[in-house]
């Protein structure tokens, strides 16, 4: 209010001088009275120190704003207004980034906010503003004079409507002269629109309504706003420190969550605060899952959650119901034809029916989530999941690679979303395909990296080998294991049989060659063990167990010691974890009497697998 005073005193001065009446003497009483007809001054109770740091906007301005006088004068001063608060308040001031863009925007004002976000997503800038036509009648609604969304990047401001504005203010104001007029008009008019402007951009930082009309948050307008709670204010200022640092939006949202549940507080109002909280926890629920599909509506969100819990205890078919009904009143949102898909997979299958995946009406429900937010790979990611299950590894690939393909049009989470396909592909034990997804996603030292390096070696299957296809290596891997366990039983004329089965079907497999060698030494063939050794080696060098196999041979036929510790040292290289060539090595130095080798191969061993070497 003091500036408004101050400037309302000067016009008055200047007009008394220009009325020819003498010397400049201003009517203090007639000030005073003005000045209770103008807006209070927009105020931080307790100022932040520090350097102001510039916060870039995008501002758009529609035809109908254009329309107005000195439009873009407006538009600077309200941005000038609205830093002369967020530099004390939250250490920020607003700086225009390039020109206002002449906006032809399409459509209803009610839909301003979707059209500004296609318009501009904001990438480059903290957020893109955009101005609006006036409403048809003045309002003192914050819900009709502007629009954001929390953590969103964009805010509408609806003009001022000078005619319908002016008419509810002469009800309130005194005779005064046009100029004064004009003044106070002017300053109404500028805190106004800078409040409203300030409302929304608190809105996308999580501002909760305060009940408090002095308030800026207050659902209703006042032209005695000053500024914001101090619980308002460590909002917007973790907010807004979150997006000049590029914090992920489900970290921010998570420390805001935080910040809003540390302490109850009476100041909000309540339908606002559950409003609020809901959201954010709709974005970090949403970015967990790995979505770009439109989240949960607010109001359903409880519902939502309650379906998701009937599900998770097992009661698939009430969840549909109640999803179903859920559905009627909102059928184009793409996370709710999302959630119908994965309880459908999901669902018990009477024993001798086929498996949910299937069925034509789960198949259907998912296709329809998927129709809904085509750029989406969550579907994708359920489906690959469902058929893995039911053993189909190429249709679970070519879902896979259908969500490979829409990860970068997610906002947040891609590299989430990279383990999640990672993990998937482990699981169903490609190697191939988990090397070619770790090559695009460019994880940092992800485990999955390790873990295939030592499956390649353990079992014979090096990169790029031509005896068995990507979604036959799993299979391989398991023929592999499930001979040597047969031999490890002892019963030798099964292992047999099982790995002559195996060789029909991926003939030279280098590590059906090292069981074949395991199971003649195991036998006391040791002529034919050294032989199918030899075979898996010149098949695939970094064969680990036919490594370790070829050094027990050696170190067996004495004389041979230090063949046989290469070999050990060669496995150990290429299969860290294979305890057994390490302890083996062990016996070979300590035959060798190399105690410094010993030595050192204890502390390796201690420092590998946690504990001491065995003597």
């Amino acid at each position: 209010m003091r500036a408004a005073a101050i400037a309302l005193a000067a016009l008055l001065a200047a007009a008394a001088a220009a009325s020819g009446c003498g010397p400049s003497i201003v009517d203090h009483t007639k000030v005073a009275t003005l000045t209770k007809h103008l807006p209070a001054t927009l105020e931080a109770e307790h100022p932040r120190a520090g350097d102001a740091r510039t916060v870039k906007v995008h501002v758009y301005a529609d035809a109908g704003y254009r329309a107005q006088t000195r439009w873009k004068e407006e538009i600077a001063e309200q941005l000038d207004y609205a830093s002369q608060l967020l530099v004390p308040l939250a250490g920020v001031k607003l700086a225009l980034d390039g020109a206002v863009v002449e906006w032809d925007r399409p459509g209803d004002p009610k839909d301003a906010l979707k059209a500004l976000a296609e318009a501009d997503k904001g990438d480059e800038v903290v957020w893109v503003i955009g101005y609006v036509t006036p409403a048809d009648a003045a309002s003192k609604a914050m819900e009709e004079l502007g629009q954001a969304e929390p953590l969103g990047r964009h805010v509408i401001v609806r003009a001022w409507n000078e005619l319908k504005e002016t008419e509810a203010l002469a009800k309130r104001l005194p005779d005064m002269k046009d100029a004064e007029r004009t003044e106070v008009l002017g300053a109404h008019r500028r805190h106004k629109q800078t409040v409203v402007l300030l409302h929304m951009l608190a809105a996308t930082l999580a501002a909760i309504g305060e009940t408090d009309p002095a308030w800026i948050q207050h659902p209703t307008y006042s032209s005695k706003m000053v500024g914001f709670s101090e619980r308002n204010r460590e909002l917007i200022t973790l907010g807004v420190d979150g997006r000049l640092a590029d914090t992920a939006k489900e970290e921010l949202a998570k420390k805001l969550l935080g910040a809003i549940e540390k302490t109850p507080w009476g100041g909000w109002v309540p339908a606002d605060h559950e409003q609020v909280s809901a959201t954010l926890r709709n974005i970090i629920d949403a970015t967990k899952s790995g979505r770009t599909a439109d989240a949960v509506p607010v109001a359903a969100f409880d519902q939502f959650n309650r379906i998701r819990e009937l599900a998770k205890r097992g009661r698939a078919p009430d969840a549909l119901i109640e999803l179903d009904n859920l559905l009627t009143a909102y059928p184009g949102n793409a996370a709710m034809h999302q959630l119908k898909c994965e309880i459908m997979l999901a669902r018990p299958v009477e024993k001798g029916q086929p498996p949910s995946i299937a069925d034509k009406a789960t198949r259907t429900a998912c296709a329809r989530a998927s129709d809904l937010a085509p750029g989406d790979p969550t579907v994708h990611l359920t489906l690959a999941e469902a058929l893995a299950r039911a053993n189909d590894p190429k249709g679970a690939r070519a879902e896979l690679v259908a969500a490979e393909g829409k990860i970068a049009n997610l906002k947040e989470g891609r590299d989430d979303a990279w383990r999640k396909i990672i993990a998937m592909y482990t699981t169903m034990g490609s190697l191939t395909w988990t090397e070619e997804a770790l090559a695009k996603a460019k994880l940092d030292k992800d485990p999955a990296a390790a873990h295939i390096a030592q499956t390649r070696a353990r079992y014979g299957i090096a990169r790029g080998a031509k005896f068995v296809m990507p979604d036959q290596e799993a299979a391989l891997v398991a023929a592999v294991r499930g001979a040597l366990d047969l031999v490890y039983a002892s019963k030798f004329g099964e292992a047999g049989a099982a790995l002559a089965a195996a060789e029909k079907k991926w003939p030279g497999a280098p590590g059906l060659a090292a069981a074949r060698c395991d199971l003649a030494l195991r036998s006391n063939d040791v002529d034919g063990a050294r032989a199918a050794c030899s075979r898996a080696l010149a098949a695939d060098p970094n064969q680990s167990w036919a490594l370790y196999l070829t050094g027990v041979i050696l170190l067996r036929e004495g004389g041979t010691t230090r063949a046989g510790i290469d070999k050990l040292k060669k496995a150990i290289e290429v299969d860290p974890e294979l305890g057994q060539a390490w302890r083996t090595l062990a016996k070979a130095y300590a035959r060798s009497k190399d105690k410094a080798a010993l030595e050192q191969l204890g502390k390796d061993y201690a420092a590998k697998f946690g504990q001491p070497l065995p003597p």
